[in-house]
């Protein structure tokens, strides 16, 4: 009988020990592949309202199919604006026309929000998405008020391979 549960609570011991392994790498690799941007941005008042936004872009290259995530928060500026006068988008890079960058296809506009103070988006991308796109994709912030202006943090984490950090001397 103490065979039996020695062998036992041996085997038990070994099936934790490989499971608490076997999660650890998948973490370990989920990490491998991350990037995080963070960004201070300033939106000026829009020259003409919403049909002629203020805005600024950030261009993101994923290596690996996997999710876009946007956290944008307003730190500082003026808000007279009744409802949501801010507005942060997710895009193919392929559907921007620099010389008409306010009238962007709806088709390659892939996730959209309007916020006020702070706003948190998410866009999956899958492995045949990410070949078409040659995992090209822009996060925009816009402006669609005339009277209120911000200045703040957006934090930009997608699948890439992390940047190597330099010392600073």
């Amino acid at each position: 009988m103490k065979n039996r549960s020695g062998i036992l609570s041996m085997f038990l011991s070994i099936l934790f020990l490989l499971v608490t392994l076997s999660s650890g790498m998948v973490v370990a690799g989920q990490e491998r592949l991350k990037r995080t941007e963070t960004h201070k941005f300033t939106l000026l008042p829009a020259p003409g309202g919403e049909n002629d936004p203020y805005s600024v872009r950030f261009p993101i290259t994923l290596d690996e199919p996997g999710l876009i995530t946007v956290d944008v928060e307003v730190g500082g500026g003026r808000i007279k604006h009744d409802g949501s006068p801010f507005k942060v988008w997710i895009v193919e890079t392929a559907g921007i026309n620099d010389e008409k960058t306010n009238r962007i296809e709806k088709r390659y506009i892939k996730k959209l929000a309007k916020f006020k103070t702070k706003e948190a988006i998410y866009y999956g991308v899958d492995a045949g998405e990410l070949v078409r796109t040659k995992g090209e994709y822009t996060v925009y912030l816009s402006n669609l008020s005339t009277k209120s202006h911000a200045v703040g943090t957006v934090v930009i984490t997608y699948p890439a391979e992390p940047q190597a950090r330099h010392k600073r001397d």
